[in-house]
Formats: structure tokens, sequence, C-alpha cells
């Protein structure tokens, strides 16, 4: 959880100094929704195994059962960030730094709003909720 809410404060410190989104910052910001997705998985294994090492979050959360855990806000912000993931480009996709340049401030802003409800519901709804963490499925 540290890690992940260190990385959101450099996304967030990075969009403040420039006064806009750089792909540095948004790499920032995605490592901050992996980080705390992956936190779920420490909380259970109390390890991260190679199986879970995948930088692909969105499918991450629904292998371990998290997805269905969610509001549909923060199903969107995970979502969202997935895209941002400078690891995991596909054929025909936009490059990475087309995508990162191609969102407003207005865009970025509400990401950068919204990372940290998502950090706290995972820190206080999944992992310290005793009944959400046990419908997990490792």
């Amino acid at each position: 959880m540290n890690e992940s809410r260190g990385s959101f404060g450099a996304a967030h410190s990075r969009f403040n100094d420039i006064s806009s989104m750089d792909v540095t910052g948004a790499g920032a910001l995605f490592m901050s929704a992996e980080y705390v997705v992956k936190a779920v998985i420490v909380e259970h294994y109390g390890f991260l195994p190679p199986s879970f090492e995948t930088h692909r979050i969105v499918n991450l959360s629904h292998r371990i059962g998290l997805w269905p855990q969610l509001p549909p806000d923060l199903r969107t912000h995970l979502a969202d960030m997935a895209l941002l993931d400078p690891n995991v480009r596909y054929p025909r996709e936009t490059a990475y730094e087309t995508l990162v340049s191609s969102s407003s401030n207005a865009e970025w802003q509400q990401r950068l709003t919204t990372a940290p409800r998502f950090i706290q519901y995972i820190e206080r709804d999944v992992i310290g909720n005793p009944t959400t963490f046990g419908k997990l499925t490792f």
C-alpha cells in the first residue's frame, strides 16, 4: 500500500509541476493502481507468487475475484488505469506517448482525484473487511 501511495504522490506532483501529464507521471499513476491490486494478493499469500506478476491489472482483478467487489466507478477507474500500462502495447494500438498526450487536463485531474479513493477502498473495504476479503478467489 505504501508503494501505491508513493507512486500516486509522484504522479500527482508531476502533474502539478508541469500543469499537465507526461509519460513519467502516467506511468507512476498506472503503477499506483498496479501496486494496490497486487497488495491484495500479497495480503493473502504473504508474498507475490510469480503467477501473479502480470501487468494486465483488469485481468488480474478478475482472476482473484476483486472486480465484482469494486463499485462501478472504481471498475471504470481500474480499466482506465490499465490503458496506461507502459509495458503492454498491442499491434495497431495507439502509441503510449500519444495515448498520454491525448487526454485532457480535466481527464487527468479526474484520474488523480479517483486514485486515492481507489487505494482507500482496497485498503479499508477489501483488505480491511474480512467478509469482502473472504469472497476473493485466489
